[in-house]
């Protein structure tokens, strides 16, 4: 399941999608407010991950899923490992605070270094009160790693070095950093990026899949 950053649609991880079809199933959701996603009155996490969660079970999918979540939507994809089994977690270019006004918020995701035939499919909503309304991702609690990081497998990808407070926290997380400008590595090296979350596919104990059945 692929998460898109705030102000961003699901588009942002078609390139990756198209490729990983063959390998896996693969969902990827417009967050409400986004894209085909009507707007809502609130959008406290907590409700989006009990969605999200209910998605995977009307698809009938047996195993736990792995969610991959971009830039402030880490915390969404923390927040459902804490509730739900996951196979893994896979954040892109998670940082805490990020701005919260839209020019700087943009300025931070840096849109426009995605290369050009890939652009198109990193073009951000106008709608800036987005921000403030998702504020609860936005402030994303850096101690949740450790708190669920221990039930399945944790990646992180960054585009450039993070600071080392954000480097995972569990003995078998993984931090991969790719080099590449802005804060979108899923299309500035699409096969890479591919090739990373196919890694996390594999399961630990392939004759005892994990099933996605609810936590606490």
């Amino acid at each position: 399941m692929f998460i898109p950053a705030i102000l961003f649609g699901r588009t942002s991880w078609w390139a990756v999608a198209a490729d990983l079809r063959l390998h896996a199933t693969v969902i990827a959701v417009d967050l409400p407010g986004h894209g085909n996603s009507a707007r809502r009155q609130t959008y406290e996490p907590h409700l989006l991950v009990d969605e999200l969660a209910a998605l995977i079970a009307d698809l009938r999918i047996p195993q736990a899923p792995v969610i991959v979540a971009h830039g402030p939507s880490a915390t969404l994809a923390e927040l459902f490992a804490s509730r739900y089994a996951a196979h893994a977690v896979v954040t892109v270019d998670a940082e805490p605070d990020p701005p919260v006004d839209r020019p700087g918020y943009l300025q931070h995701m840096q849109p426009a270094s995605v290369p050009r035939q890939y652009r198109s499919l990193a073009t951000p909503t106008d709608d800036g009160c987005l921000l403030h309304a998702y504020r609860g991702c936005l402030q994303r609690d850096t101690a949740s790693t450790t708190r669920v990081a221990a039930n399945h497998q944790r990646l992180a990808i960054h585009s450039s070095p993070p600071a080392a407070r954000l480097r995972p926290a569990a003995p078998d997380g993984r931090l991969i950093v790719y080099d590449v400008p802005g804060r979108f590595p899923q299309l500035s090296a699409v096969d890479r990026f591919t090739a990373d979350i196919r890694s996390v596919l594999r399961p630990r104990n392939p004759s005892a899949p994990a099933r996605p059945e609810p936590g606490h």
